[in-house]
């Protein structure tokens, strides 16, 4: 996407995100959602009250979810057993998995999951056809290292009981968000265009895609807070384009995009939004003869050029360390996004979580 497109883009964007009403279809479509102003803030320790109807995931049934799947991950691991581990995936979770067991030679890292298991469990109506359920664990690496992992879950009617949608790690820095619980345990789920909130849970992953490819200067920049999962990336493809250039004589180009993948979202204690989105990252490096921005620099053709490390897996052949016309990686990234409501003073969005890899790498 070219720069025009791209700001034409983060304009209409930025407008829709801080839209100051609902339409009263979005309104319909979204019974259960409290509007940010009126949402109070309640202990995280629930308290025991009747209510009408089980609603279509009970925290019981998703705790024994969590825990049987962590169990089952750790002997499909063992084992390395792909098919079973693809059984269980979906959605970005698929691609990832894959090509996690193709790079690692199905040798997957083990983990030890912590006892402390925080379950994010919205209030779904009992005939929703999608139920749903996000939960935090700590997860601790053959090393030691541990981390805050932020899992989401997914049943369909008529499909696998559960199946992963997502799954990152949460940045130490800033620690687990505050969710809004009801007075029986349960969080309250946003819909994807919500507008309680200062960014539409939908707007979340373009939004942040302007933001890595036009840097603090961009339209968005105002919306989602700098660092290294937003700005950086701007940084380091900038500074990845003259290395390209300069070094090899190639052009290189690096490109964000919302995947079409389930947008899930929660509301936080302070009545803003948790929001679970995935983002594909296209790199391409091109050479002159294949018309890139290098024209002219003939030594890049045929040129030997590093593979990166987590690309290696889908790029085994003698000769794709050559790059004759271009390379091409594809990654798959899923981020854990914090937003204010729309009614904070002076805030912005933050992107708190991140994880993902390689799922496409090709030269030609």
């Amino acid at each position: 996407m070219n720069g025009v497109l791209r700001s034409a883009l983060a304009l209409f964007l930025l407008s829709s995100a801080v839209a100051a009403c609902t339409s009263a279809e979005q309104q319909a479509a979204q019974p259960t959602v409290t509007r940010a102003a009126e949402v109070p803030k309640v202990p995280h320790t629930p308290t025991a009250t009747a209510t009408a109807a089980a609603p279509a995931v009970t925290i019981a049934e998703a705790g024994r979810a969590l825990n049987d799947y962590l169990a089952t991950d750790d002997v499909i691991r063992a084992g390395g057993d792909e098919r079973m581990a693809l059984k269980l995936s979906r959605d970005a979770q698929l691609p990832l998995m894959v090509a996690h067991y193709r790079d690692s030679k199905k040798r997957l890292p083990r983990y030890t999951w912590g006892p402390a298991r925080t379950l994010l469990v919205p209030r779904l109506k009992p005939d929703a056809p999608t139920r749903w359920f996000a939960a935090l664990v700590e997860r601790r690496s053959a090393t030691g290292a541990s981390r805050t992992a932020l899992l989401a879950f997914v049943s369909h009617k008529g499909g696998p009981a559960w199946q992963k949608t997502f799954e990152t790690l949460l940045d130490p820095r800033t620690g687990p968000p505050k969710m809004f619980r009801d007075a029986d345990g349960y969080a309250t789920a946003l819909d994807a265009r919500d507008q309680s909130v200062l960014v539409s849970p939908n707007l979340f992953g373009p939004l942040h895609a302007t933001v890595a490819e036009e840097g603090a200067d961009g339209y968005a920049a105002r919306l989602i807070s700098p660092g290294r999962w937003t700005t950086d990336y701007y940084s380091q493809i900038v500074k990845e384009k003259d290395t390209a250039q300069q070094v090899n004589g190639l052009a290189y180009n690096s490109i964000f995009a919302a995947a079409a993948y389930p947008v899930l979202a929660l509301r936080t204690e302070e009545g803003g939004a948790l929001v679970l989105y995935t983002l594909i990252r296209t790199s391409t490096w091109t050479t002159p003869k294949s018309g890139g921005s290098g024209q002219g620099i003939v030594f890049a053709i045929h040129r030997p050029v590093e593979i990166p490390k987590d690309a290696r897996w889908d790029l085994p052949k003698p000769g794709d360390e050559f790059i004759d016309n271009e390379r091409r990686i594809i990654s798959t990234l899923q981020y854990a996004g914090l937003v204010p409501p729309k009614n904070a003073q002076a805030a912005q969005a933050q992107v708190i979580g991140q994880d993902g890899f390689v799922t496409s790498a090709s030269t030609s």
